[in-house]
């Protein structure tokens, strides 16, 4: 019998299978000595149950066919004229410890694939987290780089030569952002996510996105219409920075150059709504239901169009985190999608206290 290598503490490893098997004689001597009226030897489950603890998956076998093997035995050296109940007893101690071993041998084999998967992903996360940091160092070199290239005034002569400075930073700028999509993931995944919540002018949000954004795609048309006086709102603003920007750079992706997107905040209902509606391939319902979906990605968009699946996700995340709830629209499959944003506006109060307004 094979003890569990993992276990925590060495004396508790020692101790444990010392009172196992006191328990085990106890239970012998018990159902020996009870002329067969009570199945004592049902209690060999606590047994088995005990042994999960400190054994292997074969050692849990072998405990429990040695408690079969003593119920049996105790069967034979009971002093009994009634032998019908000694074997109905009989068997319904060995039905109780062999369905017993089977149920805690399927949990325990279940637990332990949970655990592997949860190590795997945290693995995974500070893998990536690592290699990813390593990466935006150069990176930011390259693209800071070329950037200053594509503006020199020998380049911008050169139509060749423009064309793929500009290729070369749009690269750049693609791989920057999927980088940090993948920074972003292993902080929500192994770190959890921290909102910083303050008062934020939603305009000022809406502004930072979009300059930040429109250098990436400058042959698109951005339109704003943001209402006046919006109020403030209580979110982390760069968090909702950063899921506004990922939601225009989608929209971008996926709708055809020199197309429009238009982006608008008003108050409605007590909410703060920030939209952005862009004239692209639309969602289908499948699309719509699991857009939020980690690393999901439409089938008709994969290998045509890149992406890792995390962009919705991270957004999703990060709106929720900041007390909003995001939202996808679209009539259809190549009729454009508008992904609305929406917050509860609050009264601030100031003894730093929030009363939501009531409608």
């Amino acid at each position: 019998m094979k003890l569990k290598s993992h276990f925590p503490d060495q004396k508790s490893s020692i101790v444990l299978p010392i009172v196992t098997v006191a328990i085990t004689i106890g239970i012998f001597a018990l159902d020996t000595a009870t002329d067969s009226e009570v199945a004592a030897a049902v209690l060999y489950v606590a047994v088995v149950l005990m042994s999960v603890r400190f054994c292997e998956r074969r050692g849990v076998i072998l405990v429990s066919s040695g408690c079969m093997v003593l119920t049996v035995l105790s069967y034979f050296l009971t002093d009994t004229g009634v032998k019908q109940i000694g074997l109905i007893n009989t068997a319904i101690s060995l039905l109780a410890v062999g369905l017993t071993t089977y149920l805690a041998l399927k949990i325990e084999s279940i637990r332990y694939v949970a655990q592997s998967l949860a190590e795997a992903d945290k693995l995974r996360d500070a893998l990536v987290g690592s290699v990813s940091h390593e990466l935006r160092t150069p990176l930011a070199s390259i693209l800071g780089g070329v950037s200053i290239l594509a503006e020199t005034p020998a380049v911008v002569k050169d139509q060749r030569l423009a064309l793929v400075a500009n290729g070369i930073r749009d690269e750049a700028m693609r791989l920057n952002n999927d980088i940090q999509n993948l920074l972003d993931a292993a902080r929500i995944t192994s770190q959890g996510l921290q909102s910083r919540r303050d008062w934020t002018d939603a305009t000022d949000i809406i502004d930072a996105a979009v300059e930040r954004i429109s250098r990436r795609y400058p042959n698109h048309r951005i339109d704003l219409d943001v209402g006046r006086n919006l109020p403030l709102v209580h979110v982390d603003p760069v968090l909702v920075e950063q899921a506004l920007g990922q939601i225009i750079a989608n929209a971008a992706r996926y709708s055809p150059p020199a197309s429009t997107i238009k982006i608008t905040a008003s108050v409605e209902n007590q909410q703060l709504i920030i939209s952005v509606r862009d004239e692209g391939v639309g969602l289908t319902v499948d699309e719509k239901g699991k857009l939020a979906e980690r690393f999901f990605r439409g089938q008709r968009h994969i290998g045509k169009i890149s992406g890792s699946g995390l962009g919705m996700w991270i957004a999703n995340t990060f709106i929720m985190s900041s007390g909003g709830k995001l939202e996808a629209l679209s009539p259809g499959e190549g009729q454009g999608t508008t992904i609305r944003f929406v917050f509860p506006i609050s009264l601030h109060i100031d003894d730093d206290e929030t009363v939501t307004q009531e409608g």
